[in-house]
């Protein structure tokens, strides 16, 4: 059994070091998020994403057989969890909010395929493009574009940073990454040293929530997920720790830790009463749900269960 688990880790951290790996003739890696060096790379269950009605949670599984790598649905009490769209590196769902679509990140592209598995598109076709948000009134899949070019060759038109598309055209909205709608006409993101902002479409605007690069402390985040309560849920890193699961007020006021054992992405439920989440230890590295004010913590994906 140790032998096995060491075999399992080795391959997660062989293909995150690809994933992190500048390649300079190929744009179709995620940049490395930046914790690298600090981070465990034992976790395999990750990224969900709550459907609307409530009935399924789709999230991100690595797998050491290749064929078990992709975006498996799970229902949240554990009974229910299949494999949806096949693919190493297909990460970060967002569902439609008739929950009849689901799109996601696969190889620097965004795509969208309808639940019941047909009609598999291709929403992007240049740029290196991760984190897609369906906005609420489902006009607008909101995504990150990293091409930012360089001194020699700079950033593409339409590039480096938030962008929408209603799969007609596609338009920079601002520098950031990591959308999370709060409703139709505005979205919370991580912009500049790891603070988040508020932007609204209908002026223009964009607030600064909260303020990470402090004296004392510098608290790096790298997810975001609003709730329908007014809260923000985050991964956030404080001081070199491992990651955790924050939950804040959506003015940024009354931060709170939620996990003290380690933390990565986090979805809330449609209601606001539930969060799952990876709990990123090497020994679990599965998905995890609490209640919104982090007690009652129960696994909910587990090793065994991943049967094609």
């Amino acid at each position: 059994m140790k032998n096995k688990h060491l075999i399992i880790v080795f391959l997660l951290v062989g293909i995150t070091t690809l994933s992190c790996k500048k390649n300079k003739n190929s744009n179709a890696e995620e940049p490395c998020p930046g914790f690298c060096k600090d981070f465990d790379f034992g976790l395999i269950d990750y990224q969900p994403e709550w459907s609307p009605d409530g009935k399924y949670i789709a999230y991100y599984h690595i797998d050491k057989e290749i064929t078990k790598n992709g975006i498996w649905l799970i229902t949240p009490d554990g009974k229910e969890n299949r494999l949806w769209h096949s693919g190493v590196g297909a990460e970060t769902p967002t569902w439609s909010p008739d929950g009849q679509w689901i799109a996601f990140s696969q190889g620097a592209q965004i795509w969208k395929k309808k639940l019941n598995g047909d009609s598999l598109t291709r929403i992007t076709n240049e740029g290196r493009n991760f984190f897609p948000a369906w906005s609420p009134d489902g006009k607008w899949i909101a995504y990150d574009n990293t091409d930012c070019g360089n001194s020699a060759f700079p950033a593409p038109a339409n590039s480096c940073g938030i962008l929408l598309t209603n799969f007609l055209e596609k338009k920079l909205i601002v520098s950031g990454r990591i959308p999370s709608w709060i409703n139709s006409y505005s979205f919370i993101y991580i912009g500049l040293f790891y603070n988040i902002y508020k932007y609204n479409l209908k002026d223009f605007s964009k607030v600064q929530l909260t303020t990470t690069n402090t004296k004392d402390k510098f608290t790096t985040v790298y997810s975001l997920k609003y709730s329908t309560k007014n809260y923000i849920a985050l991964t956030s890193q404080v001081n070199g720790d491992v990651p955790q699961i924050w939950i804040m007020n959506d003015d940024g006021s009354n931060l709170k830790q939620l996990t003290q054992t380690g933390g990565y992405t986090s979805d809330w439920s449609p209601d606001g009463s539930k969060i799952v989440f990876t709990d990123s230890r090497a020994v679990n590295g599965r998905l995890w749900l609490m209640n919104a004010d982090g007690s009652d913590k129960q696994q909910l994906s587990f090793e065994n269960k991943f049967n094609l």
